[in-house]
């Protein structure tokens, strides 16, 4: 089965909103994927940018709810098995104008999806 980059770049940039807001939950004064350079980096190069900051999810998952946000931070956290992309690991580069397009539009459906989850809570 092909894998359709353009919709591979897109699930990077749902991955990536939903892990920034995660980050943001968990607290503390720093949020790196809150940077536009960060953002920028991320979508052209999700694995090497994107890859610690999954891997640190579930901290962010543990300050959360020490800090009383456990509830929001597990339903973002839910949310991030299904924004993997389809790939065995996330790609390597994203260069191609229209994957960087998807990626942003990702990250925009992600962010207002997460907007609509938390005001159910």
């Amino acid at each position: 089965m092909a894998i359709d980059r353009l919709t591979e770049a897109y699930r990077c940039g749902q991955l990536y909103a939903a892990l920034a807001a995660l980050e943001r939950l968990g607290g503390g004064t720093r949020h790196p994927l809150d940077d536009p350079a960060k953002r920028r980096q991320v979508s052209t190069e999700p694995r090497k940018h994107l890859a610690p900051h999954l891997w640190k999810a579930t901290r962010s998952l543990v300050d959360a709810t020490g800090q009383g946000r456990g509830k929001p931070a597990a339903v973002i956290f839910r949310q991030l098995p299904d924004l993997l992309p389809l790939r065995r690991e996330l790609p390597g580069e994203i260069r191609d104008p229209a994957e960087r397009a998807r990626f942003q539009e990702g990250v925009t459906a992600q962010e207002a999806a997460i907007g609509k989850a938390l005001a159910e809570l």
